[in-house]
């Protein structure tokens, strides 16, 4: 903006003349210290309307500096007003949250305000904020599995908040699986480290590096390996249920949410069977004919969903 134009801005905002748009503008440049003392002495004195025969007579000089002092005043207070506004509004933002629940069969990508990148499965749900504190970064997963590649940020830690666990971490790629319904989570690390924190009581912070897992279903939690050595695989999230050599009762809660329906079964009949296959926009009927076909285990439909029996 020209120096003339600035000039102009300044007196009319002295004058209360200013619409919305132009004390935008105005707040804008006072943010970017286009407006400071040395400016100030250089703008020619709003013209003075005409009193009644003063008793003293005010230097010129001293009259100069009790205009620029004013002037400065009220531009400080001003100032002061539009970041208290800035501040009020960024809180707002931080406690405005959006929920996003991906359709059966697709998979949603979403960039937060951070840069930080959220890969979410079928049937997730998932909430964030429009804005991130100054002190931390913190997204919920509510249900589903989401894959996260975090922007680092040394001063605001990323958590990853699912039903009973907290996934904290500063740059890093991880997966974060929250089956509710099922009492089951499970957190695998790829890149950088996270720390896992619980509401249970006693749970002690639990720390990963790459190639690690940590699984807890009810009060029992498990810490594994999903690898079986050497370097860690990049991860990526199309859609696709994958099932290598897994707990029964985790890959029923994973098509549950997958396929958003209601899985009957118990979990105790069926511990120590595991499957393994590959699914990519089947039928829900077809995949769990293939899964629980090996074990000699039978379903039947209900309305929202299907019983497994044994």
């Amino acid at each position: 903006m020209k120096s003339s134009e600035k000039k102009n801005l300044y007196h009319r905002f002295l004058e209360k003349e200013l619409d919305a748009a132009e004390l935008d503008a105005f707040f804008l440049l006072v943010e970017n210290g286009e407006f400071d003392m040395d400016y100030l002495e250089t703008m020619p004195l709003v013209e003075e309307k005409p009193v009644a025969a003063p008793r003293y007579k005010i230097k010129p000089l001293f009259k100069t500096l009790i205009s620029i002092a004013v002037a400065a005043s009220l531009l400080i207070i001003s100032a002061a007003g539009y970041f208290l506004h800035r501040q009020t509004e960024n809180l707002k933002l931080q406690s405005s949250f959006t929920i996003v629940r991906v359709p059966v069969g697709s998979v949603k990508i979403i960039t937060l305000a951070d840069h930080s990148v959220v890969t979410l499965n079928s049937g997730s749900v998932f909430k964030y904020p429009a804005s991130f504190a100054p002190d931390n970064r913190k997204v919920f997963l509510i249900k589903g599995k989401g894959f996260f590649e975090i922007a680092k940020d040394k001063k605001r830690p990323f958590t990853v908040y699912s039903a009973q666990l907290s996934t904290t971490a500063l740059g890093t790629s991880f997966t974060v699986e929250n089956y509710k319904a099922y009492q089951l989570e499970k957190i695998c690390l790829y890149t950088g480290k996270v720390e896992i924190g619980s509401k249970i009581k006693g749970f002690s912070p639990l720390k990963l590096i790459p190639g690690q897992q940590y699984s807890q279903m009810g009060m029992e939690g498990r810490q594994g390996v999903f690898t079986a050595g050497g370097e860690v695989k990049s991860y990526t999230e199309d859609g696709t249920l994958i099932f290598d050599n897994m707990n029964l009762t985790e890959a029923l809660a994973r098509v549950a949410s997958y396929y958003d329906i209601v899985l009957e079964f118990d979990k105790n009949k069926l511990n120590g069977f595991a499957i393994s296959g590959k699914f990519r926009n089947e039928p829900v009927r077809d995949v769990l004919q293939t899964l629980l076909f090996t074990h000699h285990l039978k379903f039947k439909k209900i309305p929202e969903g299907y019983v497994i029996m044994n």
